[in-house]
């Protein structure tokens, strides 16, 4: 797990005169679940929006797989290996869980319009390979009996596993989870935390943003932390559950204060 992934290096991130980013470090190694916490408006999605190209930061430099991807359209972005899933589901709400994760699939394929108007052999070879793997997934995420509904008639709880397998569909080299438990029961969280768990040993690397801490140590090979902007501090779990500045940025408070 010596390789990394992603490296954020200085990353700065202003809007007019507020600094939502302020010269952050932080590297992903290949294999692991990271996991990016902090409070309320610390910075976490603007990690993930910089990552993904949604914004060009300000300064410093995105580095994923050894190459810059700075300025680069977020479609590219995707096809190099970067998926994620948002806070606020993004389903196509009309097609069906299978057609949403076969969306996924077809960020790769190479026959173009053409090929699919025309039905060529390698457009009909494509098409069936990602059918069968957007059923893998399906599979893989335990909604498989959901492959013929319509994304918006599916649970709240399966909409969420659906976007995920939607995502995991395009072969991520990096998984982007921003906050995948909003809305869980206590019995759904402890599922996902499986699942987390189950993708990261099925090959993929993962950056998550949580903000349930019971989920957040009981997944994480490492845990980063963000306070207005800056990272604060990055290790174990042990050892950020235990960083007097960690405790200040949620008690409010020096973690000696009486």
């Amino acid at each position: 797990m010596s390789e990394n992934v992603l490296e954020l290096k200085n990353i700065t991130m202003k809007f007019g005169g507020v600094t939502a980013l302020n010269e952050v470090n932080l590297v992903v190694k290949k294999g692991e679940i990271l996991a990016l916490i902090g409070p309320n408006g610390a910075g976490k999605t603007t990690v993930f929006n910089v990552i993904t190209g949604v914004y060009k930061p300000t300064s410093g430099d995105v580095v994923f797989q050894g190459e810059s991807i700075v300025g680069i359209k977020r479609f590219k972005i995707t096809k190099l290996g970067i998926a994620r899933t948002f806070q606020n589901i993004r389903l196509f709400g009309e097609s069906t869980a299978l057609e949403n994760v076969v969306t996924g699939a077809d960020v790769h394929s190479k026959s173009g319009v053409v090929g699919a108007i025309f039905g060529t052999p390698r457009s009909r070879r494509e098409e069936k390979a990602n059918l069968a793997r957007a059923l893998e997934l399906l599979d893989f995420m335990g909604i498989k009996k959901r492959a013929g509904q319509l994304g918006k008639n599916l649970p709240y709880g399966d909409q969420r596993r659906l976007e995920i397998a939607r995502a995991l569909a395009t072969n991520p080299k990096l998984l982007l989870l921003d906050e995948p438990a909003a809305g869980f029961n206590p019995a759904e969280k402890v599922a996902l935390a499986e699942t987390i768990k189950k993708i990261r040993d099925a090959g993929y690397t993962v950056l998550l943003i949580e903000h349930d801490m019971s989920l957040i140590m009981g997944v994480s090979d490492r845990v980063a932390v963000l306070d207005f902007g800056t990272k604060i501090a990055d290790g174990t779990t042990t050892e950020v559950q235990n960083d007097p500045r960690v405790i200040e940025a949620y008690l409010g408070a020096p973690a000696d204060a009486s």
